[in-house]
């Protein structure tokens, strides 16, 4: 996907190049016949961009239309290859712009854009269940919330659910400013990585030294020196969904 973006915009650019060398040898081979270079260039871009009865066009042809049939056949030349670089310029152009949009994630510009909204928000990095827990009970409380996940083709995932997301490498200093961590309320880092969850971590409290940190780990051995580097809430899940088992085991057998 990424490779075909990359050949749609190279076609954009060849394209471009190719229409300033048809214009600028058309201005000079005209002004090398009438002598008058702004006339001439004038005219190139009106015939280039389909400009027609202009005062330009009028004194072009009343030069071609001189005696001498000298003047003539160049200019009538000239004028034609314009016009036909032009019609094949601006198809490559509308075609490579088509294919440019359909490998280009729309979504993905647009949620970039709403996180430039956002303010006093929640930033869940990394997707899976925690992560949907979470969302939910962040709806329920009406609270904005932003989701960054490297995993490729999670975008899909988002717009299915209609989540605020972006696919990204959240250990990145530039997606946390992207997801204006310097205006967010928390930070939740729930990935399956300790070390990406810690490190981030780390980052974000200098991004932002007032956010509350909370950070999803699987080590217990390394829990203290989280919130030695200030995370404000280390949680295993496992630990607590065992907790959470023997609390209703407690309570169905009245123990």
């Amino acid at each position: 996907m990424q490779t075909s973006k990359e050949d749609a915009f190279n076609v954009m650019v060849l394209t471009i190049v190719i229409a300033f060398v048809v214009i600028a040898f058309s201005a000079f081979a005209l002004s090398a016949i009438t002598h008058n270079f702004y006339l001439d260039s004038y005219f190139t871009l009106e015939a280039f961009f389909d400009a027609q009865n202009t005062a330009a066009s009028t004194e072009l042809a009343a030069i071609a239309f001189a005696e001498s049939p000298s003047q003539w056949v160049p200019i009538v030349l000239i004028v034609v290859i314009d016009n036909l670089s032009r019609i094949l310029i601006v198809s490559f152009i509308i075609a490579a712009v088509i294919d440019f949009l359909t490998y280009a994630n729309v979504e993905q510009i647009i949620n970039v854009f709403k996180a430039r909204g956002l303010k006093n928000h929640v930033i869940i990095c990394g997707y899976n269940d925690i992560a949907d827990r979470l969302i939910k009970k962040l709806e329920e409380q009406h609270t904005s919330y932003i989701v960054l996940d490297p995993t490729k083709g999670r975008d899909t995932e988002f717009a299915e659910k209609r989540i605020l997301g972006i696919v990204g490498d959240f250990t990145s200093q530039d997606l946390l400013s992207t997801a204006r961590i310097g205006r967010a309320y928390a930070i939740a880092f729930v990935s399956d990585s300790d070390v990406n969850n810690v490190t981030s971590a780390m980052v974000a409290r200098r991004l932002n030294p007032r956010i509350k940190v909370l950070v999803r780990l699987a080590d217990e051995g390394i829990r203290k020196q989280v919130y030695g580097i200030g995370a404000d809430m280390a949680v295993i899940p496992e630990y607590l969904a065992g907790i959470e088992m023997g609390e209703y085991m407690v309570r169905s057998t009245g123990v």
